[in-house]
């Protein structure tokens, strides 16, 4: 399970930070908005919908939480 998060980090790596935060946002958001929909009477796609963004929200949240750590070790470095 580690090498998965390193991978996430390895690729999240040239994706300004900005569009981390913004996706994590987004796909957090949608986790919560397609879950409900799916579990009030989901057609297939709201049931797909409700599988995928957990996991692009896991994803980008990981990615995120990288993100942080490089800029507060860039900001370290910068001291």
């Amino acid at each position: 399970m580690q090498s998965l998060w390193e991978r996430i980090a390895a690729s999240s790596v040239a994706t300004p930070f900005g569009v981390i935060v913004m996706q994590a946002i987004v796909w957090v958001g949608m986790s919560a908005i397609w879950i409900p929909w799916a579990l009030n009477g989901g057609d297939v796609i709201r049931v797909v919908l409700a599988i995928i963004s957990p996991l692009l929200a896991t994803y980008w949240v990981v990615a995120l939480v990288f993100g942080i750590r490089r800029r507060r070790e860039a900001r370290e470095r910068r001291d």
